[in-house]
């Protein structure tokens, strides 16, 4: 089965260097909980191709993501980076930015020791 990424963050920029617009995109893996950074701008060769334009021109391109590739680059922040290579398709739409981000928050705390414990407690209950 394909990895999934939640895409929790999306930041608009001018490029200093040749002024064209450019986004960073922050995606969560729901598969490994790690997170990953990308930046495309609407020069690149695949913009269009890889399915980029959609996410970042959308109104809402909150959700869960398939096709991402991780490249062995890391930020300075120490966060693996997605290649923009990747041919990007949506799994889920989330509603808002905010679902996203609590989509990735409930991950987070079911894979916490006491969160993990949690969820048996519940099971048991039942």
């Amino acid at each position: 089965m394909a990895t999934k990424y939640i895409l929790i963050d999306r930041e608009e920029s001018e490029s200093r260097l040749n002024g064209v617009r450019m986004w960073r995109l922050t995606f969560y893996c729901v598969d490994d909980g790690t997170f990953h950074e990308m930046t495309v701008d609407s020069s690149y060769r695949n913009f269009t191709r890889s399915g980029w334009n959609h996410v970042v021109e959308s109104d809402s391109p909150w959700g869960v993501y398939l096709g991402l590739k991780r490249s062995r680059r890391v930020t300075r922040q120490g966060r693996s980076v997605v290649s923009a290579d990747s041919r990007v398709q949506v799994m889920l739409q989330c509603e808002d930015q905010a679902e996203a981000l609590a989509l990735t928050e409930l991950d987070i705390q079911q894979r916490s020791p006491t969160g993990q414990f949690h969820e048996l407690f519940e099971n048991e209950s039942h």
